[in-house]
Parts: C-alpha cells; structure tokens; sequence
C-alpha cells in the first residue's frame, strides 16, 4: 500500500484545489448575483470533489497508520486540519444557503477555514 502513497497524496491535494477553486467560483458568481445553481457543474461537482478530497485524505491517514509509517499522536496536526474543514463547512453552508440572501461575511470567514486548513497540511 505504501507504493501507492504518493499518489494518493498528490490527488489529496488536487482535490483540495479544485475544492477551493470551486469555492472562489461560487463565490465570485454570488456576489454578482449570478445565480451558479442553474449550471449543473457548479451545483454537484463541489459535492464529489469535497466527497474525493475527504475519502482521499482518510485514506491516506489510514496508510500512514497501518503501515506504521506514523502513529495517530504523530499525527496531532490534523486535529487543527479538521477543525478548520468543519468551520468550512459550516461557513461555506451558511454563505449559500438556498433562498437566503448572499452572506460575504460568511464567504469570507469559509475561504479562510479553508486556507487555514491547506496552510496546516503543508507546514505541519
């Protein structure tokens, strides 16, 4: 399973920037008042692509303990990781949420968790 590491690590992070870059998409289009739902690529793919990161990323955890490479306290960082996908989550829901108006601040405050939780992952 190690052989296959890196792979799945570099998917992990395609994942994360189509991930974000859907978001900013989204984003860009609310705050023009384009309505993104009406295009299907917009309104389902952030779905499989959150669903892709989040599968790829627990996967890659699982190998790395499995196999031994590192232990789940060696892997404390992730605790912060986590924590900031949630806050994203959370956020990014609240910002589109259908039938509601735009919210920027909660835009924002998603784009952030989700920027936190990248800067975590690469200089843990």
């Amino acid at each position: 399973m190690l052989d296959i590491l890196p792979k799945l690590i570099h998917s992990h992070a395609g994942f994360a920037y189509l991930s974000l870059i859907l978001l900013l998409t989204r984003g860009a289009l609310s705050a023009r008042k384009v309505d993104w739902r009406q295009y299907k690529i917009l309104k389902i793919s952030p779905h499989i692509i959150d669903t892709l990161l989040l599968l790829s990323g627990a996967t890659v955890v699982y190998t790395y303990t499995s196999e031994g490479v590192y232990t789940f306290s060696e892997l404390s960082w992730l605790l912060g990781k986590f924590l900031f996908i949630v806050l994203y989550v959370i956020f990014s829901t609240k910002a589109f949420k259908k039938n509601q108006p735009y919210s920027i601040k909660f835009y924002l405050l998603s784009v952030v968790s989700f920027m936190l939780a990248m800067f975590i992952a690469v200089h843990h």
